[in-house]
């Protein structure tokens, strides 16, 4: 008798407790999807992003830099393969230094990348660093004469490898140049006041 009234007084317990386990099940069933969900999204936003690069369009290439600077916000596990896709734009489309470092420098200066590789740069300068996991932004050998930073925002390429890339007239005043690679690159004229500098790997 004592157990039958033992049984009856834990069921509603158990009823709760399973019902308890269940909710947890579906909630965590729920996050799984939504974070498929999520990273299918992010995918698709990738490829549409990735394939604007290679528009020949100025105006649609710039909507997938800033659409890629968007991902690399919202996504750290893909954060460093943005970093590298703009970087590989960024070094494609600006030209070899071999070719720029012909030109002689002059006493005025009116060459500045063009606006799809400005934007491409700007964007990798504002990152995070944090979350690059490693990767290097590789502008080795690349023509940023006339580099420049709208705004006050922090320029940000600490480990950067910037080694034979013609600088020349850059502004990079308060740049952030830590462990960079800057290793016969061309600085001349360069704006460097208040850059923290290091031309060596540590």
């Amino acid at each position: 008798m004592q157990l039958i009234s033992l049984i009856a007084v834990s069921l509603p317990g158990l009823a709760a407790l399973g019902a308890l386990l269940f909710t947890w099940m579906q909630v965590g069933q729920a996050s799984k999807e939504l974070r498929i969900s999520e990273q299918g999204q992010i995918t698709s936003r990738f490829n549409a992003a990735v394939g604007n690069l290679g528009s020949q369009s100025l105006d649609i290439r710039l909507g997938g830099i800033y659409a890629l600077q968007r991902i690399m916000q919202d996504s750290a596990r893909d954060h460093p393969v943005v970093v590298s896709v703009l970087a590989a734009f960024a070094q494609q489309h600006a030209g070899s230094s071999a070719e720029s470092l012909k030109a002689p420098l002059g006493g005025t200066f009116d060459h500045a990348p063009k606006p799809d590789v400005q934007a491409a740069i700007v964007t990798l300068a504002r990152r995070d660093p944090d979350r690059d996991a490693g990767t290097v932004i590789d502008l080795s050998e690349t023509d940023l004469r006339g580099l420049h930073f709208p705004g006050k925002a922090s320029i940000r390429l600490p480990r950067a490898a910037l080694s034979g890339a013609d600088l020349r007239w850059a502004f990079l005043n308060g740049a952030d140049l830590r462990k960079a690679y800057l290793y016969n690159a061309n600085m001349d004229s360069a704006d460097l006041d208040e850059s923290f500098r290091c031309d060596q790997w540590s």
